[in-house]
């Protein structure tokens, strides 16, 4: 509200009129109404939470009238092509826990935290045992909404090789993050961890969720091979990438489309 001239100072003198003018600065920035519409959910709750429960559900403030109501759940990014990681690992050859983080991510289906908590000694040990003697891993750190989850992979080599790589790259750093910092330092908390993974992905123009895109179409092929059908086989996938089993359309139209 500052940038756009407005002297507000806290969050109880939000108005209908600063509502409006975020919304529209917002969408002059590129801001798709998905994301918007999600920004407006947390600004809604900040404004229950102070005392302003007429404004955040005034319906000449909804969603449909600031014309951010039709944001699409389809699927628009692309899968992460094995060429753009390979690339992306020799970008940041000099930071290979880089990488490897991105290769966690499309190996196993994580979530960027979920990769970068995981990066560490004691959960990779866990994770090769679990692979070589089940096939999955018990995904328990940096988890959306602390919901712990099984993942069944499909490639078991090409898991186990990235948790081999990562393991013993941990080990000759000493421990910590796979993530450091440009010196090879360890990352001071997850917080600049996740920054600097997050930069560097930007800087190489890697979306590092696409690495989740290319494991669940991975995934559901392997899943239809086994003579799954097509819903069983979303049904699965939906699991494994940690939506819960009722998710299948969502699968279907987000990461399958």
């Amino acid at each position: 509200m500052r940038t756009q001239g407005f002297g507000i100072r806290s969050a109880e003198q939000i108005g209908g009129r600063h509502l409006t003018a975020f919304v529209a600065a917002r969408v002059q920035e590129g801001i798709s109404p998905r994301t918007l519409a999600n920004q407006m959910s947390h600004i809604r709750a900040v404004l229950e939470h102070v005392g302003k429960p007429g404004l955040a559900r005034n319906p000449e403030y909804s969603n449909r009238a600031l014309g951010i109501a039709q944001g699409s759940r389809i699927g628009t990014k692309e899968p992460l092509s094995d060429s753009a990681l390979k690339g992306f690992r020799e970008a940041t050859v000099n930071r290979p826990g880089i990488g490897l983080t991105l290769e966690l991510q499309r190996a196993l289906g994580l979530r960027e935290t979920e990769a970068i908590r995981g990066g560490r000694a004691d959960t990779l040990a866990r994770w090769e045992r679990e692979l070589t003697l089940k096939g999955c891993v018990y995904v328990v750190e940096g988890t959306k909404g602390g919901r712990p989850r099984d993942t069944h992979v499909a490639n078991v080599e090409r898991a186990l090789s990235a948790i081999r790589e990562a393991r013993s790259l941990i080990q000759s750093q000493g421990g910590g993050y796979l993530v450091r910092k440009a010196d090879g330092s360890a990352a001071a908390n997850l917080k600049q961890a996740r920054n600097i993974y997050r930069n560097l992905c930007h800087r190489e123009g890697i979306q590092s969720h696409a690495a989740r895109y290319a494991f669940a179409r991975e995934r559901l092929e392997g899943y239809r091979q086994q003579g799954f059908s097509a819903r069983e086989a979303r049904a699965a996938t939906s699991q494994d990438l940690g939506h819960g089993d009722g998710r299948g359309r969502y699968i279907a139209s987000v990461y399958a489309r």
